[in-house]
């Protein structure tokens, strides 16, 4: 039976064309969304989720200037020969610190690393990132991101929020969560088209698919439509905190959150599937948020603001997720 399925998934390949049948092969491989996390313990909030030996090491040399997206990008090597995209700007800290947390929660995401100071050898002649970038070569203030070649980026395998293998699952509800407790505004995906989706799919050396939502630079900030939200913003952050959850309406809990695709983001997100995520953000200490922020490259001022907001909404999915009521 097995030789025969083999033989028939074999022939529809071959019916189709190279795009379909890469799809139709991928299509019995093992889809992942999440992972029981490991402890990153301290020091790895301090140098990234992949630890303090992946963190970019200089000298670093420029390869190109990626034109894609809203905000300055280039990609770098450092001395090991690891390949960086490097992205300047607001998305900086949001970035850094959110991969992170991200990954301290078991989704996927490529580890992020602040590089507070560094010089690019042979800069050459750049566009947007020419504001970043000294004339020798010098920068300030910059988001490391690892092109690992062990995840291998897949083309055209944006995904729906709305539509994806992990509808209704408790893990899909708790990365939903997580976006709102980030206050992540931007949820672009394949219906924005390709190239801008913030959803993707990397396969892993053992084929599985790991699907991701990449893109955190958007996040802690003030969560809303065109003319109301922010990025790395503390202060607004912390004033829409008090609004994270509104109530619990049956077993449906109801948040303050917008944003693009709003309601795939907050809708039907139950009781139960607070209790499934409410353990592992315990596991989160306050020191380890604090460290992950300042190596984010966070003041003083904006760890303790940061913190002391992402605690508070911490604190109340775990009171819903506990009593099954909330209130201010």
């Amino acid at each position: 039976m097995k030789r025969l399925l083999l033989g028939l998934l074999a022939l529809s390949v071959t019916a189709q064309s190279p795009q379909d049948a890469d799809r139709a092969v991928e299509a019995v491989r093992p889809a992942v969304l999440w992972r029981a996390p490991r402890d990153l313990g301290t020091e790895n909030w301090s140098c990234g989720s992949a630890g303090c030996a992946a963190a970019p090491a200089p000298p670093f040399y420029f390869l190109q200037e990626d034109m894609e997206g809203t905000f300055p990008k280039l990609t770098v090597k450092d001395a090991h020969g690891r390949s960086w995209s490097v992205k300047f700007g607001g998305k900086v800290i949001p970035e850094s610190f959110c991969s992170r947390f991200v990954a301290a929660l078991g989704y996927i995401v490529e580890p992020s690393y602040y590089v507070a100071a560094g010089r690019l050898v042979d800069a050459g002649h750049l566009h947007r990132a020419r504001h970043f970038i000294h004339a020798d070569g010098s920068f300030e203030r910059a988001r490391f991101q690892l092109r690992d070649p062990k995840m291998e980026f897949l083309k055209n395998h944006a995904w729906s929020l709305a539509d994806n293998p992990f509808r209704g699952s408790r893990e899909f509800a708790g990365l939903r969560v997580v976006m709102m407790l980030l206050s992540n505004w931007d949820a672009k995906d394949v219906r924005e088209g390709e190239k801008t989706a913030n959803t993707g799919v990397f396969r892993a050396p053992d084929g599985e698919l790991l699907y991701s939502f990449f893109d955190w630079g958007s996040a802690l900030g003030r969560w809303g439509k065109v003319m109301r939200r922010t990025r790395s913003d503390c202060s607004g952050f912390t004033r829409d905190s008090p609004h994270f959850i509104n109530g619990v309406r049956g077993n449906v809990v109801e948040w303050g959150y917008s944003g693009k695709h709003e309601d795939d983001v907050r809708g039907g997100i139950t009781l139960d599937d607070l209790r499934w995520l409410a353990p592992y953000l315990e596991r989160i200490t306050g020191e380890e948020i604090r460290a992950g922020l300042e190596a984010s490259g966070a003041t003083q001022r904006q760890t303790a603001c940061w913190a002391g907001a992402l605690e508070y909404r911490i604190r109340a999915i775990e009171a819903v997720a506990r009593t099954g009521r909330y209130w201010r």
